[in-house]
């Protein structure tokens, strides 16, 4: 399961960066991403980090769910419990489960993300449009924003504006689970 959906994100990358008439070195410099990882990531050897899929993303004008989901689109949804896609990064140690709905032109997105002890959102900080709503369920998860760290423990809240230079990271032996609001959705397009 997880080799086909890494291979389906590499064809994706693959196809839209044909598709926008742009080499692996042009992908490269517009991302950030170096030649070979985006060679890697293409070629379905290695799974991107959740940073590197969003600069990737960026790079080629798309959201990240272009990349890893295949659904359609309505103008209402519900979802049951124990029915909502699940996406498993293995690189960053995380298992996202979404609990929003597909809505057409929605202006948000949440989930549920359960973070593996020493799971993070990758090397660098990360920005975009919107803001974000993280609301700690279990555990405790390590939230920077510039250099600011917010320690978020059950019942733990941070609300932020996503321009700010943010990441996280769970620096625990055991699993934490945060549920998070974010607008505009950034895995849409």
């Amino acid at each position: 399961m997880v080799k086909d959906v890494v291979g389906r994100i590499g064809k994706k990358i693959k196809d839209l960066r044909k598709e926008n008439g742009l080499s692996t070195k042009e992908l490269s410099k517009k991302s950030g991403i170096s030649t070979a990882g985006i060679n890697k990531i293409e070629r379905g050897q290695i799974f991107p980090t959740i940073t590197t899929l969003m600069k990737i993303a960026n790079a080629l004008d798309r959201k990240v769910s272009f990349f890893i989901e295949e659904e359609s689109w309505d103008d209402r949804g519900f979802i049951r419990n124990g029915e909502r896609k699940q996406f498993h990064n293995p690189s960053s140690k995380i298992i996202f489960e979404n609990i929003a709905a597909r809505l057409r032109n929605c202006s948000i997105d949440a989930g549920f993300s359960i973070i593996e002890p020493g799971g993070t959102s990758g090397p660098g900080y990360m920005t975009h449009l919107g803001e974000e709503l993280i609301y700690c369920v279990k555990g405790k998860i390590d939230y920077f924003l510039e250099e600011q760290k917010y320690i978020l423990r059950p019942g733990d809240c941070l609300h932020f504006k996503s321009s700010i230079p943010h990441r996280w990271k769970n620096n625990t032996k055991s699993a934490s689970k945060i549920l998070g609001v974010i607008t505009p959705p950034p895995f849409i397009k």
